[in-house]
């Protein structure tokens, strides 16, 4: 090809455009609060190749350690060994083209033309980044989702040696991340509809009875190929409560903030556009289809970190109607949005290559950003001057200092891993002592911490102080407080770039 045959339309150019922002935003990106803890925890297992049920890094732990994300975290050591931080980008863009390539599958099969392929795999990637943009299990939860999505749909295609792999594939969840719970909740809405369906339509023959129930037991068999067995039922059944107000993730889906809501509300109105413009009849399979959707949007609207998956069902079992609707835009579309050139082709490249430049810059790094983040200096000080103490921490920095404090032999009180290591009632007593409550200014003591280390803002810092305890370090951002009035010496420090492991 010469360069004189290189041309390109204004519809390219969009394609080239949807691209080009879908690689920028899938490279970007940010450290969560969980994130050094997810990491130290792979490392421990890839060093001692064992899982610990003690914990050694909180000293208010009172359960026994159920990582039911041990494998997920092992991803995270084995890509963060390798490359450092770019490794942790590397994995998430790995993760992330899963679910491109099952998307892709799908508009290949109903013959999408490439501008509404490109759209619909866009809008799809694009209303699931809420919960893929940062590296955390839940990430591999999506992709898996989507992987069994694809299945079921290629059974429904009449390949229904596809159901084989379901199984394995909650082998696998099961030791990722803890949504696999809401994975076998649709698996056995589709089953079930599947069994309706081929029954009302004459078809349900006793071999299809036996194949869908036993890929249904299987698959919940499956899950039992964990570390923990069972046990990891009874931890899933004891811990996995809607009512956490105090983690946005598990807030309902109404009280997300309205940029959110606009965004999750992109894909239901295009489907409702797409199911009146196409005339969708409500047939057996649709029925079916709309059950596992329905059933994802109720737990949606009760959980909002629930919505990836409804997303990614929504755009599964609407595929069809969706790319016929984006297939619309292109015929639609003028002839000079059509017409091909030398000059736009070079518009579409530059873009292009710039956009692959920034890309790979992107992966380089994990951003740390957010109002949540902790105040660094104050960790590196209070490291450096109290090794082995014993650190009540506030719950959001708790992975981070458990990641900076642990080698020098500092435990911290609280963080991100909740039911995991800790009772309701330790972490119910943390949040209480953090607003201040009058029965619980007297928790430090209660469980020997040397030193409380909080935000400046929270309520419960003025009246430690008026019960004795000392400021032995302010930053202006944090204080560290002490029973004795020994202070730790402020001094300058390299603070480095605003990325993990952050300094």
């Amino acid at each position: 090809m010469t360069i004189r045959s290189l041309r390109a339309s204004p519809l390219d150019v969009c394609r080239v455009t949807l691209w080009s922002f879908l690689a920028l935003l899938v490279t970007t990106t940010i450290a969560d609060a969980d994130l050094w803890g997810h990491l130290r925890f792979g490392l421990d297992l890839l060093a001692s190749k064992t899982l610990s049920s003690s914990d050694p890094y909180s000293f208010t732990a009172d359960r026994p350690w159920v990582n039911h994300e041990w494998l997920s975290e092992l991803l995270m050591a084995i890509a963060y060994r390798a490359l450092g931080p770019a490794g942790l980008g590397v994995l998430k863009v790995a993760v992330i083209s899963i679910i491109v390539a099952v998307l892709w599958l799908i508009a290949k099969d109903v013959g999408a033309r490439p501008f509404a392929r490109d759209l619909f795999v866009g809008l799809a990637l694009f209303v699931t980044y809420s919960r893929t943009q940062v590296v955390r299990p839940q990430l591999f939860s999506v992709a898996l989702f989507f992987v069994i999505l694809y299945l079921l749909r290629q059974a429904d295609k009449g390949r229904i040696r596809a159901l084989l792999w379901v199984p394995p594939c909650f082998a696998i969840w099961a030791n990722l991340h803890g949504a696999w719970i809401v994975g076998l909740g649709a698996l056995a809405v589709w089953i079930v509809g599947d069994v309706i369906r081929r029954w009302h339509l004459g078809t349900l023959a006793p071999w299809h009875l036996g194949t869908l129930f036993g890929v249904g037991a299987l698959s919940v068999a499956a899950t039992l190929l964990n570390p923990y067995g069972i046990g990891l039922w009874r931890f899933v059944a004891d811990t996995v409560q809607p009512a956490r107000p105090d983690i946005s993730d598990w807030k309902p889906l109404l009280q997300l903030p309205a940029g959110i809501l606009f965004v999750e509300a992109l894909l239901p109105i295009a489907a409702l556009i797409a199911v009146w413009r196409a005339r969708v009849k409500w047939t057996p399979s649709t029925i079916r289809d709309a059950g596992v959707v329905l059933l994802l949007a109720v737990a949606t609207f009760r959980v909002g970190r629930v919505d990836a998956f409804f997303q990614a069902a929504l755009a599964v079992a609407m595929a069809p109607a969706l790319i016929a609707l984006f297939g619309e835009i292109e015929l639609n579309a003028r002839a000079s949005l059509r017409r091909e050139s030398m000059a736009v082709a070079v518009l579409a490249s530059a873009l292009g290559i710039y956009a692959a430049v920034a890309a790979a810059s992107n992966l380089r790094v994990v951003r740390v950003e957010g109002t949540w983040i902790p105040d660094r200096t104050a960790a590196q000080l209070l490291r450096e001057a109290r090794p082995g103490a014993r650190v009540l921490t506030w719950f959001d920095w708790g992975e981070y200092a458990l990641w900076h404090f642990s080698p020098a032999g500092i435990r911290v009180s609280m963080d991100g891993r909740r039911e995991t290591v800790y009772s309701e009632r330790v972490t119910s007593d943390h949040w209480r002592f953090y607003a201040g409550e009058s029965d619980m200014l007297d928790y430090p003591d209660r469980i020997g911490a040397d030193l409380v280390w909080l935000p400046t803002r929270l309520p419960v810092v003025q009246p430690l102080t008026q019960r004795g305890w000392i400021k032995v370090l302010d930053t202006g951002r944090s204080v560290v407080l002490s029973r004795n009035n020994v202070p730790i010496p402020m001094k300058e420090l390299d603070k480095g770039p605003n990325v993990f492991p952050w300094p």
